[in-house]
C-alpha cells in the first residue's frame, strides 16, 4: 500500500475518482429548482435591475500598486541574501518604474 501512495499516477487516478464521486453526489435533482430569491441579482443588500450597472474600477489601481509593492518586498527580502550587492538597488529601480507606469498606462485607456 505505501508504494501505491507514492506513485504519482495512482494518486492522480485516486483524485479523479474522488472528484467524480463528490461531483455525482453533489448534483442537484432536476425537480429541485432554485428559489427565485437565490437567482435574483444582489448587490450589497439592495435589489438591482437585471441589466448591467456601470461599475467603477478605481479599486484596481490600488490593487495593482499593492501587487507591485508586495512582489518587490518579497524580491527584496531574498535579494539581500545574494552575492550581488546591487540586486536590491535594481529591484527598487524596477519598483519605481513599475509604480510610475501604472498611472501612465491608466490614462491611455
Amino acid at each position: 500500500m505505501p508504494d501505491v501512495l507514492s506513485n504519482p499516477f495512482a494518486i492522480f487516478l485516486l483524485s479523479i475518482v474522488v472528484a467524480s464521486l463528490i461531483y455525482l453526489l453533489g448534483q442537484s435533482k432536476k425537480e429541485d429548482a432554485p428559489h427565485p430569491d437565490k437567482t435574483a441579482p444582489y448587490a450589497c443588500g439592495e435589489s438591482v435591475a437585471a441589466e448591467r450597472e456601470p461599475v467603477s474600477i478605481h479599486i484596481f489601481d490600488f490593487a495593482a500598486a499593492f501587487l507591485v509593492f508586495d512582489v518587490i518586498a518579497i524580491m527584496l527580502i531574498f535579494a539581500f541574501d545574494t552575492a550581488f550587492p546591487l540586486l536590491p538597488v535594481a529591484y527598487v529601480a524596477l519598483a519605481t518604474v513599475a509604480l510610475y507606469s501604472l498611472p501612465v498606462f491608466r490614462r491611455r485607456h
